[in-house]
């Protein structure tokens, strides 16, 4: 078995949109304090919501570690961590509760999602699909601190679906994918990538 490590692109996003927030805010509060050193009460109030829209992103970048307060990453490792069309792989899952939780919905899920980037005149757009080929539903109800849920399932790559690929402007992405949603309590999103190959041929 293989243990694997989150996607890297959760990482990055969650940096990405930490930067923007930071900028967004600092912005805002300087345009929203030189209004006010103008005299104008009413342009500075017109500032406020945007200062509350910089404080929000920096929360929604910080999600993840404020989820991580209440429940550690989660530990997937996987019989094969290239596997082929059609092919199964067993899967060995575990998540530790550093506090009291009530957990009302715990999955692993298998799955496939695809990107397609394209130019809109100045713009830089992607579209994104994703969807879910299998899951396994985690034990739910009250966890006790310190305590750990640890299991195994297994997962078929659909023989009839597309196998991993990168281009510049598509991509073909696997992810064994685990959500966690606790009672009054940010939910819990890790994905880990699977580097799917195409199927075997006969004999091989």
């Amino acid at each position: 078995m293989q243990t694997l490590k989150p996607s890297a692109s959760q990482k990055s996003g969650r940096g990405c949109l930490m930067l923007f927030a930071l900028f967004w805010l600092g912005f805002s509060l300087v345009w929203t304090y030189m209004a006010w050193r103008g005299g104008g009460g009413a342009m500075a109030l017109f500032g406020v919501p945007f200062i509350l829209i910089g404080l929000l992103l920096i929360v929604g970048a910080m999600w993840r570690s404020i989820a991580g307060v209440k429940i550690a990453p989660p530990v997937i490792s996987v019989s094969n961590p290239s596997p082929s069309l059609g092919e199964t792989i067993r899967v060995n899952w575990a998540v530790r509760f550093r506090t009291r939780t009530n957990l009302q919905e715990g999955r692993v899920e298998l799955l496939f999602r695809e990107s397609a980037s394209y130019t809109q005149g100045t713009d830089r757009r992607t579209d994104t699909q994703e969807s879910v080929k299998e899951f396994y539903e985690l034990p739910i109800g009250e966890m006790g601190a310190g305590e750990e849920l640890q299991g195994q399932t297994e997962f078929i790559i659909p023989v009839d679906g597309m196998h991993s690929f990168e281009a510049e402007n598509n991509r073909l992405e696997w992810f064994l994918r685990v959500r966690l949603n606790a009672m009054e309590w940010p939910d819990v999103t890790d994905e880990f990538q699977l580097n799917v190959q195409p199927k075997k041929a006969w004999g091989l």
